[in-house]
């Protein structure tokens, strides 16, 4: 699975698109390729669930996770469009739902006890998006 733990950064997926962004070079087109069939793949579940702690780190005044402490978010808060943020919702839906996501069959493979730790606060941040883009 590529994870050393549940949060949102803790994991291979998130590791590369938090680069991607420290470098610069972040654009929502360079992640796209990760949500293009219909079954997500994992590493489109760790950067969808990446991408909405970074929309709600920048939209919301979240907490900063120690491992995206320095990172410089204007440009991708500059990004964020409704359409974006609709976009990230509906990968989020899937990246929880039992049937279309590998990163949630990893998970559920590992117990309810880990499923529930790295579901639940990912279905909590999905709620806290859906307010702000009422």
């Amino acid at each position: 699975m590529g994870a050393w733990g549940s949060g949102p950064f803790e994991n291979d997926g998130a590791g590369d698109l938090v680069a991607s962004i420290g470098h610069g070079d972040f654009t929502f087109a360079s992640v796209e390729w990760a949500f293009e069939d219909d079954y997500l793949e994992v590493d489109g579940g760790q950067i969808a669930v990446a991408l909405l702690e970074l929309v709600l780190i920048v939209r919301a005044d979240r907490k900063r996770d120690p491992l995206v402490e320095e990172l410089d978010l204007d440009d991708f808060a500059d990004a964020l469009t409704g359409e974006r943020l609709a976009w990230l919702i509906d990968m989020v839906e899937r990246t929880i739902a039992s049937s279309d996501s590998e990163l949630f069959e990893l998970w559920d493979e590992q117990g309810p006890e880990e499923l529930a730790a790295w579901r639940i606060p990912v279905v909590d941040g999905l709620e806290d998006l859906r307010v702000l883009t009422v």
